[in-house]
């Protein structure tokens, strides 16, 4: 399907303010082309079942013309860039036929081109800055793979896009009515006002949580040295896996119920305190991430970047007990989210040198990375006679085989930070992973992390009354 757009004197527009942290990152890191840097999200579905490929052709170009976030491309790529949406395009689609492919060799193949799509370079000039991969498997085994830049989708968009697009299949398909109660029609500009409306009218008397530039501490050893020029590659990723012990979970759910508080929450303290812990330091930032899209009706089912980073002093000190740190870190969250700065004001207001620096990526305001898996936004497991999923056994992981050898901008060091091990837990609160560029960190490291993070969970439920002073990580 070739690509086809109209530019006609579209309106050019500011960034969202839940877009400026990802766009200070990446042109930081490829300021010449913010595309090569290859921050993006992907995801895939599944389709067991007849699939009508022209009906589904069609369904996805009518996602691209539901959202104004699909329809964007770059008029201008400056620290302050300017971005039109399209009022019309044809999306990126192309075919691949893996039917002839022994089964066994299917999953290898399959992985391989979900990592590609996860690490596509967008020109950030021209719509649009997604493209999508169907993948037939078998007469009746399709994949659909969605690949995006992170300035146009969020975690939660991709769970948006595939409901939205197997809506829209079952409508091209005839077994939906088109009168059947459709995505609300929210644009990007409302959006992006209302974070702007939210931003101004916060609250000052919320202090910064003793914000200041997080650099130069790594937290965690790595394979590279200080100014050396590696030959790594700058985007690689591995995932280890991690699940907490049998009734753990539960622990976390009653213990958050204890103290007026939410499982995540509770999981967000014990990381601060595996990571006091592991370094003795006081005074770590600890960055996360939190829906930024408003109240208005429909913004919910909307795609775009819609998430604001959240950056707080860590709550675990030696002389704090264990639930302490949970209700301290509470009151701290709501704090932050319920101001609702976004990366601009948060930089200017915590480095007074930040708009001489620009650009000045974000991984410059935390020392560490924690987060959910975003939530999946009503998702159906049936469009008419498909069945659709998500299996892991397609799930990519390892070292990356292409891209650049050498950082094209920003010291080393600064590489290293935007790899190093980084906790997700899982939207069930069971477990989760850690990501980490394997050229950079060891699998050791990733694997220790993971269990020193597993005892720290089952130290806050099982003994939340002990100081923090008075855990130990490591048996004997």
């Amino acid at each position: 399907m070739q690509e086809e757009s109209v530019r006609s004197d579209a309106e050019l527009l500011p960034l969202a303010p839940s877009q400026e942290a990802i766009w200070e990152f990446i042109h930081y890191f490829s300021p010449g082309d913010p595309g090569a840097e290859r921050f993006n999200v992907c995801d895939f579905r599944l389709l067991e079942g007849q699939v009508h490929l022209p009906a589904l052709y069609d369904a996805i170009d009518d996602v691209a013309g539901r959202h104004d976030a699909l329809r964007i491309e770059f008029a201008e790529l400056g620290p302050d860039p300017l971005l039109r949406i399209l009022s019309d395009l044809r999306p990126m689609v192309s075919f691949v036929d893996l039917s002839d492919i022994a089964e066994e060799k299917q999953p290898e193949q399959v992985a391989r081109l979900i990592r590609e799509s996860s690490e596509q370079v967008f020109d950030f000039r021209k719509a649009p800055l997604w493209s999508i991969s169907l993948v037939r498997i078998a007469p009746e085994r399709h994949l659909v793979v969605a690949g995006f830049s992170h300035l146009v989708c969020d975690g939660r968009s991709l769970s948006v896009f595939f409901t939205d697009l197997m809506r829209s299949y079952r409508v091209r398909r005839g077994d939906l009515s088109p009168t059947a109660p459709a995505t609300p029609d929210v644009t990007f500009r409302e959006i992006a006002e209302l974070q702007r409306i939210a931003q101004d009218s916060a609250a000052e008397d919320c202090p910064t949580a003793g914000l200041g530039p997080a650099r130069p501490v790594l937290l965690f050893p790595t394979k590279a040295q200080r100014g050396e020029r590696s030959g790594a590659d700058m985007v690689a990723e591995a995932s280890y896996a991690f699940a907490f012990d049998d009734g753990i979970s539960t622990g976390v759910r009653r213990l958050a119920w204890q103290l007026r508080t939410t499982p995540f929450v509770v999981l967000l303290a014990a990381y601060q305190v595996c990571l006091r812990l592991r370094t003795g330091l006081d005074g770590l930032r600890i960055g996360t991430v939190t829906l930024a899209r408003g109240g208005m009706d429909g913004a919910a089912q909307t795609m775009g970047q819609f998430t604001t980073n959240v950056y707080l002093l860590s709550s675990a000190r030696a002389d704090v007990a264990l639930r302490d740190v949970v209700t301290e870190t509470h009151a701290r969250l709501k704090c932050e989210t319920t101001r609702g700065w976004h990366f601009k004001r948060i930089a200017r207001a915590v480095h007074p040198d930040f708009e001489k620096e620009r650009p000045w990526p974000f991984v410059h305001l935390f020392h560490s990375w924690f987060q959910a898996d975003p939530v999946k936004f009503q998702e159906d497991d049936r469009a008419g006679d498909l069945s659709i999923s998500r299996p892991d056994l397609y799930c990519p992981t390892g070292v990356t085989a292409d891209g650049p050898l050498l950082p094209p901008a920003g010291d080393l060091e600064l590489w290293m930070k935007r790899g190093a091990p980084s906790i997700s837990v899982n939207h069930a609160r069971t477990g989760g992973t850690v990501t980490y560029n394997p050229c950079f960190f060891e699998a050791h490291v990733a694997a220790g992390l993971a269990e020193d993070y597993r005892r720290a969970v089952r130290h806050i439920v099982e003994r939340p009354d002990l100081p923090v002073g008075r855990i130990r990580l490591h048996q004997d």
